[in-house]
């Protein structure tokens, strides 16, 4: 018994021996996360909780964090828990890992940390940062940070990448490419200089390694020297014939080839001298096969498709190819086929998730391409007249809610059935939900006539408008700001400078847009609309900026005069100015931190931005609507 005893004390003082060797860990609390260590290393387990700044029961908090492997990053998603106001999720920190990124979306937007964002440096064993997390963290922020509501600029993060060289110079060729690029953005002498001296030294060597060449070709297209670019790039293929920047020449070949004819010469050179299947390959093989459909050779179009690999952008093409039969209403037959083809494919790539999503993600994303694709699908078969197979895919295409005009489809479709009382209960939805496009309230008017209904339908489409209006309205309301409007001076087509201090005390409505811009040229009918609205109203005005042309000069200049002549746009359009001539960053899309085009901005009376729109859903009657609000609300009404 004496034995047990003392066994047993032992092993107890041995426990708590073993218990204070183990180093403390100190939590580290950021905003409104908290982590259960503040100085993690790879390999480690982390406990985290989120407590949301908004706490209704029904929240759905969304959270996934980014791990940095030098200039790279790799999401992963992060469940949680709730765990009383908070919620709780941990994660196994990979190996590789240098430094995390956690963002959190707190319903609609993503909560920014006060725009710092929620980041975190790994340690090694000796409580040193690892090599390269610094630079990584600060390039993520800069590469993906806006996307989150971050905000960082050239200068910080080229002055994190320099630090995290000066401790770590064995990264420099890691960071080389994206240091220079950083560097350009920030100050494009500085980075001149600096461009000059490593071509010096380069010119010191007797040979080049194969990242030497590459960062050769990198300093050449930073400096904008075609030629030498061009010159580098053969002397590297040469020495390296089966590069991906090999590989890459015959992407550029293939683009520059006209005919079927020729594009078969750079496949078939490609198959010769490289021969190497993957992204590359694919991408010739498609180009060829479209050039022969859009020569009328339908039997090769389908030889060489079939021929590429079947991937994400092969369904893509013949997505794009199918629905413009689909709008024609032309070679209903291949469009039917092609269209199979496309949804056939989406379903065996949903296991080969990139590294650049998470899992949920990426099954959003390919849960949206589905719909895309099934929607024209159901067009084509619609126009077959195979209404109810239609309908069928439709009702996948529209199940977790789309862009107005597919659900005008939809509609459409129903209506071609005479299935009246689905359309009221449908269309009636998307009305409330601010979803509906005329077309589609003209379909409801036509049901709701077809059925037995208590109220006039002008009365209950009255109801239902301000159902969306009122809750339009009061997520506008949330959704205001109150920042100061950059100032600028511009001229617009006719050589008139506009200031925006001179439009004080007006309502002004900036629109930044391009003529190679798809989604900014789809609004510009609902934005026609607009302006013609308020033509009369001299409280209100709308400046259409145009930005980030890949042309310059005289070129630029003509090319945005002509868009807006042929398509008959009353639209007051300024110039934005760029940094330097041909350079693609603007001096004013750059004040207004833009990051995507189409975006709006409504600028009150008193100077001060009070809404920022991003993008376009395709709801002309819509958009209408909503800078209706805006603007009323930007004036105080």
């Amino acid at each position: 018994m004496n034995y047990l005893r003392i066994s047993a004390l032992a092993l107890t003082t041995l426990a708590v021996l073993s218990c204070k060797d183990e180093p403390e860990k100190t939590p580290l609390t950021m905003g409104n996360l908290e982590l259960s260590e503040s100085k993690p290393m790879p390999g480690d387990s982390l406990i985290l909780w989120y407590t949301p700044e908004q706490t209704e029961d029904s929240l759905d908090i969304e959270a996934f964090y980014a791990y940095t492997v030098n200039t790279k990053s790799y999401p992963q998603d992060i469940d949680l828990v709730k765990d009383g106001e908070r919620y709780k999720g941990s994660i196994a920190i990979p190996d590789s890992a240098q430094g995390l990124i956690f963002n959190f979306k707190n319903g609609k937007d993503y909560d920014s940390n006060e725009e710092q964002g929620y980041t975190l440096s790994l340690y090694n064993e000796a409580g040193v940062p690892v090599a390269g997390s610094e630079a990584g963290i600060a390039f993520y922020k800069l590469a993906q940070g806006s996307y989150y509501g971050m905000k960082t600029t050239p200068d910080s993060t080229l002055a994190a990448i320099n630090r995290s060289l000066e401790k770590n110079p064995e990264l420099k060729n890691d960071w080389f490419t994206i240091q220079m690029q950083v560097m350009n953005q920030a100050d494009a002498k500085a980075a001149g200089v600096k461009l000059d001296e490593e071509l010096a030294a380069y010119s010191q060597k007797q040979e080049l390694t194969k990242e030497e060449y590459q960062n050769l070709i990198t300093i050449y297209q930073i400096k904008r020297d075609q030629s030498k670019t061009d010159s580098i790039q053969a002397i590297f293929i040469e020495k390296y014939p089966k590069s991906q920047i090999a590989q890459n020449a015959y992407v550029s070949k293939m683009r520059g080839a006209q005919t079927p004819e020729e594009k078969l010469a750079v496949l078939e050179e490609f198959n010769e001298k490289i021969g190497t299947d993957g992204t590359q390959k694919n991408f010739l093989y498609r180009s060829l096969a479209e050039a022969y459909l859009n020569a009328g050779d339908t039997k090769n179009f389908k030889k060489y498709m079939e021929m590429a690999g079947d991937d994400s952008s092969k369904a893509s093409t013949l997505n794009n190819i199918a629905w413009g039969y689909a709008e024609s209403g032309e070679n209903l037959a291949l469009a039917e086929e092609l269209s199979k083809k496309s949804l056939a494919i989406i379903e065996t790539e949903k296991s080969k998730k990139p590294e650049y999503y998470t899992a949920r993600q990426y099954a959003n994303n390919m849960k949206s391409t589905r719909a895309m694709y099934s929607d024209t699908y159901a067009l084509i078969l619609f126009k077959q007249g195979k209404v109810k197979e239609a309908i069928a895919v439709q009702e996948d295409a529209v199940a977790d809610g789309v862009a107005p005009d597919v659900s005008e489809r939809y509609i459409q479709f129903l209506a071609a059935d005479e299935q009246y009382q689905k359309i009221v209960e449908k269309a009636s939805e998307l009305v409330k939900e601010g979803n509906a496009t005329t077309k589609t309230k003209e379909y409801l008017a036509t049901a709701y006539t077809n059925t037995e209904q208590e109220a006039d339908f002008d009365s209950y489409l009255s109801s239902l408008e301000k159902v969306a209006h009122d809750k339009a309205l009061a997520e506008l309301k949330k959704e205001m700001l109150d920042e100061e409007a950059p100032q600028f001076r511009l001229k617009n087509l006719e050589g008139e400078e506009i200031a925006l201090a001179d439009l004080k005390g007006k309502t002004v409505v900036l629109d930044f847009w391009a003529t190679w811009c798809g989604p900014c040229k789809v609004s510009f009918p609902g934005m026609q609309k607009a302006v013609t609205k308020y033509a009369d109203n001299e409280n209100v005005e709308f400046l259409f900026i145009d930005t980030w042309e890949s042309t310059s000069g005289e070129a630029r200049e003509k090319g945005v005069s002509d868009f807006i002549k042929q398509n008959n746009y009353t639209f007051n359009v300024l110039m934005d100015t760029p940094e330097e001539e041909g350079s693609r960053k603007y001096d004013v899309v750059s004040a207004y931190e833009v990051d995507g085009i189409p975006t709006k901005f409504v600028v009150g009376p008193d100077g001060k931005i009070k809404f920022k729109a991003v993008g376009f859903d395709g709801n002309t009657d819509g958009l209408v609507e909503e800078l209706d609000m805006m603007i009323a609300l930007a004036a105080g009404q």
